[in-house]
């Protein structure tokens, strides 16, 4: 609800488990932009006899897959006590398994009908994750919509944690996702309560030229379904905006009540205030350089563009291609503040995935005769809206108290590994805000720190403000660095004296950085000082 509107006074009418299960390795394999486009592999349909024969090699669940054929009844605890962490928690949900085709299945617990998920062998978890958050129609999302999208599909003791753990290990992610904001203003919210109540639009770009001409993206979102719409367009005059509204959203979903943008020349102009008067919509706006008064629309770009960075080639220009795929994986991933899918939200239904096809589910909804349908839509979106309402209201009071009471203070220990904000690439449109990792090498005070990106780069002094946790695996220059040095008997000391520098002036562009090199990155100069000459090392 915070993204309803998240400041009421500015809008204007118009007038883990993986530390158990080491199989789950999470390598450099799943960073590679050209294997995400790949997707030969993973529609191959999985037969019953595949997954059937990759549970049994499972030790874990083909225990369980044996006492459940001998008896449908519970076994009792003793038969387990000695067991695997993963057959306890099996057991614990006895009464949810079930065998089809020799198939282990649990229920699905947050559906409403009686859907079943496929109970994954260990072979398997790390090929569905890559897929439900690595591959592009996945878009690499957050850890929660990962986690509902697979949990719709698929189960597995220590699930939530896995796929945490993957989440958070992504590099890709770490460094197209920006951190949290600094200043805090209280939040002031307004409500919807159906369909197409209120529309936000908003203008996304310059964004480098695609092939097909395409410069700019509209972008369209409902408040209440949260359902969302991206046109790829070559400029955001107002007949291009205007002529992408009226045929591509008005004519399929219908009019708004409202539409709310900002003061941007396209939506002020006597076009469309024209084409709004015309077909009886109100036209509010943000005030100026206040994109918190747009909150839904502009978390959405945010979200796009992450998306999108993580898809594109390395020239930037096919971004259009990838739109309709990313915006798929959106509105069929459940939505925070309402708790279920746009697409459902829409529609009344579910969206048909094609990784669903792969997991084998038995049909779960016998055949309906239209009448019985639309009733059964009717249902459907009376416990679909009154659910959402209900979840809309308490993400409106959570998402208030954690707006107003801002930020944590990050605080990092030498030797950590931590990813660094990096502005001249964070304000490329598409581009990777975080590079690294560097290591933490000194910290000269709360704020200020001293990293390097490895053993060979220069050392550069930053503030903590552009700084945030490194999750993955010990880079492999420092590991090497480690090694080598437990061979060695002798070690250099040295004294680092205490620096006298300007926060604000000191960080420095990094050499190269090795862990860009497959995503687009602007070249680096130098060090230079500010009358332009070159910074050389001081003789020591």
């Amino acid at each position: 609800m915070a993204e309803n509107d998240q400041d009421l006074d500015n809008t204007i009418p118009y007038e883990n488990n993986l530390e158990q299960n080491e199989t789950i390795p999470h390598t450099e394999e799943s960073d590679d932009i050209n294997e995400s486009l790949d997707f030969s592999n993973w529609l191959r349909i999985w037969s019953n006899e595949e997954i059937k024969s990759w549970q049994e090699k499972d030790s874990d669940l083909i225990k369980i897959i044996q006492l459940k054929t001998q008896s449908d009844e519970k076994p009792s605890r003793e038969q387990v006590s000695g067991s695997s962490y993963e057959v306890r928690k099996l057991w614990s949900g006895w009464e949810l398994l079930e065998i089809v085709n020799g198939i282990l299945y649990k229920q699905y617990e947050k559906s409403s009908i009686n859907s079943l998920v496929l109970v994954v062998p260990k072979e398997l978890r790390v090929k569905i994750m890559r897929e439900l958050h690595n591959n592009r129609i996945a878009g690499h999302l957050g850890r929660d919509r990962t986690l509902e999208s697979i949990r719709r599909r698929f189960y597995w003791p220590g699930m939530s944690s896995d796929v945490g753990s993957w989440v958070k290990e992504c590099s890709i992610c770490a460094r197209a996702k920006r951190g949290p904001g600094l200043g805090r203003y209280p939040l002031q919210q307004s409500q919807v309560g159906f369909p197409l109540d209120r529309i936000g639009i908003d203008i996304v770009g310059p964004c480098p030229i695609t092939e097909n001409g395409n410069e700019y993206i509209i972008v369209v979102s409902d408040y209440f379904t949260k359902w969302c719409e991206a046109y790829a367009v070559p400029n955001h005059h107002a007949l291009t905006v205007a002529d992408k509204l009226v045929p591509e959203f008005f004519a399929r979903f219908g009019m708004p009540k409202q539409i709310h943008s900002d003061q941007g020349r396209e939506f002020e102009s006597l076009l469309f205030q024209a084409v709004c008067q015309l077909l009886g919509i109100e036209k509010t706006r943000t005030t100026p350089y206040r994109p918190q008064s747009d909150g839904l629309v502009d978390r959405f770009n945010k979200t796009l563009q992450i998306m999108l960075s993580s898809f594109v080639n390395k020239n930037r220009n096919d971004w259009d291609d990838h739109l309709p795929y990313l915006l798929m994986a959106y509105r069929a991933s459940e939505h925070d503040s309402t708790g279920v899918t746009p697409y459902k939200m829409m529609f009344g239904r579910e969206m048909a995935y094609p990784l669903d096809i792969l997991a084998g589910n038995p049909k779960s909804q016998e055949n309906l005769c239209p009448i019985e349908y639309v009733s059964w839509l009717k249902h459907s979106f009376d416990i679909t809206f009154n659910f959402a309402k209900d979840n809309l209201s308490k993400a409106a009071t959570r998402q208030k108290n954690t707006y107003d009471r801002g930020i944590k203070p990050r605080n990092y220990e030498i030797g950590d590994f931590v990813w660094r904000w990096y502005p001249p690439t964070a304000h490329i449109k598409l581009g990777l805000g975080w590079i690294g990792p560097y290591k933490v090498l000194h910290k000269f005070s709360e704020v200020t720190y001293k990293i390097k990106e490895n053993p060979n780069s220069r050392e550069i002094i930053v503030h903590v403000d552009h700084l945030k946790p490194y999750l993955g695996t010990v880079p492999l220059a420092w590991s090497l660095l480690r090694e080598s040095e437990s061979e060695s008997d002798g070690e250099e000391n040295y004294i680092t004296p205490e620096p006298s520098f300007d926060d604000s002036e000191q960080e420095e562009g990094p050499v190269d950085n090795p862990v860009d090199n497959t995503i687009f990155t602007t070249p680096i100069p130098p060090r230079q000082s500010r009358c332009g000459r070159a910074i050389k090392k001081p003789l020591t």
